[in-house]
C-alpha cells in the first residue's frame, strides 16, 4: 500500500459524512437482513458513538473515506464499525486498520471482537485476519481473534 489511512476523531459535523457512509455501504445488508433501513435510527446511532468518542474518520491520500468506531473495553477491544466508501475498497486499507487494532489488542492481553451482518461478505476479510466465529444468529456472526 503506497499511503496508509489515518484516523482523526469524528465530530458533531462529521454527523451527515458518517451516516451518508453507513447508508452507502450497509442499506442493502441492512435491507436483506430486517427489511428496511432507516437514516433517522442510523443517524441517532452514529451521534451516540461520536459523543462516546468511539468514532473516527478514516483518512486516506487527503480524502474523507470512511468510518472505523472502536470500544476499547477493560476485558476486550471492539471493533463496532470499519466502513469504507465503494470507491476505496479492496485497497487494503480495512485490512491495514484491522491489522493496526490487532496489534494494539496483543500487547494489552486482549481479545479483538467484532460481530458482521451474516449477509456482509466482510466476513472474509475477518477470517483472513485470523478471527474465529464464537457465536452465530441468523442475522449476525460473532467473531473473536485472540491476542
Amino acid at each position: 500500500m503506497q499511503t496508509a489511512p489515518q484516523l482523526r476523531p469524528a465530530s458533531a459535523g462529521d454527523a451527515d459524512f458518517v451516516t451518508r457512509v453507513i447508508e452507502t455501504t450497509m442499506r442493502a445488508h441492512i435491507e436483506r437482513t430486517w427489511g428496511q433501513f432507516n437514516a433517522d435510527e442510523t443517524r441517532r446511532r452514529v451521534l451516540g458513538n461520536i459523543e462516546a468518542r468511539r468514532c473516527s474518520i478514516i483518512c486516506w491520500k487527503n480524502q474523507d473515506i470512511g468510518v472505523f468506531t472502536i470500544a476499547r473495553e477493560p476485558t476486550e477491544i471492539k471493533l463496532e464499525q470499519i466502513f469504507i466508501l465503494p470507491a476505496f475498497q479492496r485497497r487494503g486499507l480495512g485490512t491495514y486498520l484491522t491489522r493496526a487494532l490487532a496489534a494494539e489488542a496483543q500487547p494489552a492481553d486482549k481479545p479483538l471482537t467484532l460481530r458482521v451482518l451474516a449477509v456482509n461478505p466482510a466476513r472474509q476479510l475477518y477470517e483472513r485476519e485470523g478471527f474465529a466465529v464464537t457465536e452465530t444468529t441468523p442475522e449476525r456472526i460473532f467473531m473473536e481473534r485472540r491476542a
